[in-house]
């Protein structure tokens, strides 16, 4: 029983170091917009899991404002050319401008959504949250490239 707790203590801690491993060739933009990135996953991850244990709903907000605060910048760490590896970004975003620009401001608008939110209310929280995480999929699908 030891050895398998440890062994899950240690996968856990492996499993949180890969984005920063991936993100350790990155310099510049690239890395600034993957460690933003980042940012987002942890604090969407987190609000699932605030919903799911239907616990400390309140805090969902700073999540969900911090994410809005991030996908207001988007555009801004995405400028022409930044594509050097390690970057999972398509050259689709720079040949689409327009509709990038839409799903970042989906993504700002869909967040401070849920930020606004009730926290008294799960099943507005639990649709809240679904559709901004549309909004990281939808620009996923198109942008980004599958590792």
């Amino acid at each position: 029983m030891r050895i398998a707790a440890r062994a899950l203590c240690t996968l856990a801690v492996v499993a949180t170091a890969l984005p920063s491993v991936a993100h350790d060739h990155a310099t510049g933009v690239v890395k600034e917009r993957m460690d933003a990135m980042t940012q987002m996953a942890r604090r969407n991850k987190a609000i699932s899991q605030h919903i799911s244990d239907k616990r400390e709903l309140a805090s969902i907000k700073a999540d969900a404002e911090a994410i809005a605060a991030l996908a207001s910048h988007i555009v801004h760490v995405f400028p022409a050319g930044s594509t050097q590896p390690p970057t999972q970004a398509r050259g689709a975003i720079w040949q689409n401008w327009s509709d990038f620009e839409g799903k970042a401001r989906a993504l700002e608008t869909a967040s401070r959504a849920l930020a606004a939110t009730n926290p008294g209310d799960p099943a507005a929280l639990r649709i809240a949250a679904a559709a901004m995480t549309r909004t990281c999929s939808d620009c996923h699908e198109a942008y980004r490239t599958k590792k």
